[in-house]
């Protein structure tokens, strides 16, 4: 599939002559070409149309060499000043253009936004740790480029290099780049005049820029760090009392956005930068929540379909240029779950409908992968865990956990027999499950924390499994590892919603706050800015990007629980919300707030001395049902902007939006309408 972006140019157009100038680069796959129509339409309705062909003229330009991971070396000196105007007289160095072979695949609309620069970044230091070298620091590890500011003699060639990492004697650490460069280059012009430069044909991962060959000393804003990434809107905010969980949320937020760039990539700056599917989909209802995916993702699964074999199958990186094929299920399973994912987030039927087809053929090649219920292949599984569980678990959980997903997509378009069919064999495959992984020796299903948390996670596990595999995954990550997680990518997705849906977010709490290894408060103690690859802090030439959003999973757990910012079992889209903070431990407040396809919704809470304040906002046309626990208070009274809405035990009055207030259960719960509320409740 061959993409192409629509442009408004009218502002552009100017009475008289018009000129067109394109730079070409090289991109990812295909030499230097063009393909370029112009339609104009005057007052009358008349339309003209330019086309690109071979009447047009080209030559060799400034940039003498691109490439996304090498880098960008460009010649001020062979700038035309003029080249894109409509006076400019080509010299005879220029000739016209060839026709080149038009690209294979369907030619179709861009419909994501752009990759844009989004943000600029001063450097907070520069260092001189060698002579003629200068080391710039931008505090925050980045996907983008340089922008440089110099003057100088003509010719006088800039070098900057980038990295992740330094090492100790300040210089900066390529090694975990592998085979990218990561270089560019700038050949001053030298008349005399500030030059201003930055690339237009590559993007690197770093957060230090190396600069040699500056004439004089530069200062500290000579370079100045352009974040660049597919420029999607902001759409979640999450903030609590305890610092810790700001700043893991700033690694999340800054590996997510950094690493959209048109496909959700693994990493941005070493010799890789792919689609990988088990990363996007681990990473996908976190990315939907702290931004506006639905374009982006749209366009995504439209990649992964165009990947699909006949067979069904499909491949572990989209564009598939790395991996396998078949994939790994637990990569493969991007395409129902981010599916699925999407229509819960925003609502939109349409997006079932126009890919079940094509799921169901991806369904029925695992079916047909399958052995006695079970999906025995794996490439990764838990990919980077401390603690390995086996491949074949991982692989049948997502076998189980597709087809599961496929029945409720048959039954909300109405196909019932094969709703019917799906959910017979999700049962097949539940007992071939328990059947084969579930050890009635050791009464859990394995001595891993993932190998426990899927069954439960997904009700895999049955009535009789799954009080002894919860006691195995307490006990392993409570007295075996006080704490601490040795869980992969995957299953970090989903214990803390195991451990939320068993009564335990304190331990989840817990967890997340820990700072030695391993944790994600290791990470940071250790000056991450981004979410590592791994747990461990590694800095040589083996697998450890030091910016890898897969770990940042546990952003959804943040709106969902710490928050308490839930979309009701029966609801998509935010419709029909639960507001349901878990106010553990010592955190004294939390907030979030999205902006969803129907409107803000928001909750922030404090808990104090013998009371509890908690904001919701509720979009309009939506209705809530709104948890406030009570803890060990007796003699309770809540108010609503200052109203007793309820005391005594009972609703003592009715206010616009609040249809009833019960208690149950250690909660009082609410039952609003859209609106603003601000609820306090006190007792003794």
């Amino acid at each position: 599939r061959i993409l192409y972006a629509t442009y408004d140019v009218t502002r552009l157009l100017q009475k008289g002559k018009n000129a067109i100038g394109v730079m070409l680069g090289q991109g990812w796959y295909k030499s230097l070409a063009l393909m370029f129509e112009l339609y104009i339409e005057d007052a009358s309705g008349n339309v003209t149309e330019i086309h690109s062909d071979t009447s047009w003229q080209t030559a060799r330009g400034p940039v003498l060499e691109d490439s996304i991971y090498h880098g960008e070396t460009y010649d001020a000196r062979l700038e035309l000043p003029g080249w894109d105007r409509p006076d400019f007289a080509a010299p005879t160095s220029w000739h016209q253009a060839s026709a080149a072979e038009a690209p294979t695949g369907v030619l179709s609309s861009q419909m994501m936004p752009a990759i844009q620069v989004i943000e600029t970044i001063i450097p907070l230091t520069m260092t001189n740790p060698a002579p003629g070298v200068y080391v710039f620091d931008l505090g925050q590890n980045i996907s983008g480029w340089a922008q440089l500011r110099v003057s100088g003699p003509a010719g006088t060639d800039i070098r900057l290099r980038f990295s992740e990492l330094l090492y100790d004697n300040g210089l900066i650490n390529q090694e975990n780049l592998r085979s990218a460069r990561a270089e560019d280059h700038y050949i001053l012009r030298g008349d005399g005049t500030t030059e201003v430069w930055e690339p237009r044909f590559t993007y690197h991962g770093f957060r230090y820029i190396e600069v040699t060959g500056f004439p004089g000393t530069p200062r500290l804003d000579s370079v100045r760090g352009r974040v660049v990434h597919t420029a999607v809107s902001p759409t979640g905010n999450f903030s609590a009392s305890t610092q810790i969980l700001n700043d893991i949320q700033h690694l999340i937020l800054w590996g997510q956005k950094t690493n959209l760039h048109s496909i959700p990539t693994d990493c941005c700056q070493r010799d890789e930068r792919m689609g990988w599917m088990g990363d996007a989909q681990v990473t996908a209802e976190e990315a939907m929540m702290n931004y506006d995916m639905a374009a982006f993702y749209t366009n995504f699964l439209r990649n992964i379909r165009d990947e699909q074999a006949a067979d069904g199958s499909i491949t572990d990186t989209v564009p598939h240029l790395w991996g396998q094929r078949p994939a790994d299920p637990a990569w493969g399973t991007a395409y129902p779950l981010i599916t699925w994912y999407m229509y819960q987030n925003y609502g939109d039927r349409r997006l079932i409908e126009d890919y079940y087809d094509s799921l169901k053929k991806y369904v029925e090649f695992l079916r047909g992968k399958a052995e006695n219920g079970l999906l025995k292949y794996s490439y990764y599984g838990d990919w980077v865990a401390i603690e390995k569980c086996p491949g074949s678990l991982v692989s049948t959980f997502y076998y189980y956990y597709d087809t599961k997903v496929l029945a409720d997509m048959a039954r909300l378009i109405d196909k019932t027999s094969d709703a019917q069919a799906y959910d017979k064999l999700a049962g097949d495959i539940k007992v071939a499950f328990n059947r084969e992984f579930f050890d009635q020796k050791t009464r859990h299903y394995g001595p891993t924390q993932t190998a426990n948390a899927l069954p439960l996670f997904i009700g895999l596990a049955t009535d009789k499994e799954r009080g002894p595999a919860w006691s195995e995954l307490f006990n392993d990550l409570v007295y075996e590892h006080d704490s601490h997680l040795t869980t992969g990518i995957i299953g970090t997705k989903y214990i803390l919603d195991v451990l939320t849906s068993t009564g335990n977010s304190d331990l989840a709490y817990d967890i997340l706050t820990k700072t030695d290894f391993p944790s994600y408060g290791y990470m940071l103690k250790n000056g991450a800015t981004t979410l590592w690859e791994i747990w461990q802090q590694r800095e040589g030439p083996s697998m450890n990007s030091h910016n890898h959003p897969m770990f940042g999973s546990i952003g959804a757990w943040f709106y969902r629980v710490l928050a308490g910012i839930n979309i009701a079992p029966d609801s998509v889209a935010y419709k029909k919300l639960v507001i349901k903070p878990q106010m553990v431990r010592d955190l004294t407040h939390a907030s979030g707030s999205l902006s969803t396809i129907n409107g803000e919704v928001g909750c922030a809470w404090s808990k104090g001395d013998r009371h509890v304040k908690l904001e919701a906002v509720i979009p309009v046309g939506s209705e809530a049902l709104i948890y406030i626990p009570v803890f060990k208070l007796r003699n309770l009274q809540l108010t609503e902007s200052g109203t007793v809405v309820f005391a005594d035990n009972q609703f003592k009055t009715s206010l616009p939006g609040i249809k009833s207030i019960e208690a149950k259960g250690g909660n009082l719960i609410i039952r609003v309408g859209s609106g603003r509320y601000a609820f306090k409740l006190t007792g003794e």
